[in-house]
């Protein structure tokens, strides 16, 4: 009997050590389990304000220059202005495209997507649309040189196909306006613009 009882209390001991251990891991484990997901609801907000800050100066630069043309260009006109677009304008959205999808709301993270799929859309006319006017031009210059009336024939087609044209491209410039505007709007009400107090 007197074995019994020590081997009772170390059994006693025993089992609430490892319950004491168990809260204790599971402590550990919750703790680190919001440590993480405050550390991606901090990187989210980062990428939400990088977002902000590059549509926001894109559409500043872009609208300054051909988006003040384009707005006031006469309906029914070629645009005959070549757009020089050297480069992806959009680093903070194509190197973050992996943290794009863990954003939790649904209608911020499809109007992000939308938004910057329109605006490398109408990249994408402003390119083409260089490309006509260079045909355009070669056309023109060709009809001077030789005064043929095939060339001047060419060159009125061309400048057709350039006036349809640019009423799309005017349309694709309304709706990207249109997005990145509500775009901003959505990532502001999202406190993007308020200053980070763990920092």
């Amino acid at each position: 009997m007197n074995i019994l009882i020590p081997l009772g209390s170390a059994i006693l001991g025993g089992i609430i050590t490892g319950i004491f251990s168990l809260w204790a891991v599971n402590k550990s484990h919750k703790k680190e389990i919001s440590r993480l997901k405050s550390q991606e609801n901090s990187l989210i907000q980062s990428l939400l304000q990088s977002i902000h800050d590059e549509i926001e100066t894109l559409w500043d630069t872009y609208q300054q220059g051909m988006g003040v043309y384009l707005e006031s260009f006469q309906e029914n006109t070629p645009l005959l202005r070549v757009y020089p677009i050297t480069q992806d304008y959009f680093s903070v959205y194509h190197g973050n495209t992996f943290l794009i999808g863990k954003i939790k709301d649904n209608d911020l993270r499809k109007h992000i997507i939308v938004t910057y799929t329109q605006a490398k859309g109408l990249i994408d006319s402003y390119r083409m649309n260089n490309e006509m006017v260079q045909k355009y031009e070669q056309l023109d210059f060709l009809y001077r040189q030789t005064n043929n009336s095939i060339f001047l024939q060419q060159l009125n087609a061309q400048y057709s196909i350039l006036g349809e044209y640019a009423k799309g491209i005017k349309d694709q410039h309304n709706k990207v306006k249109n997005s990145v505007a509500a775009l901003l709007r959505m990532l502001r009400k999202r406190g993007v613009l308020s200053e980070n107090k763990n920092n």
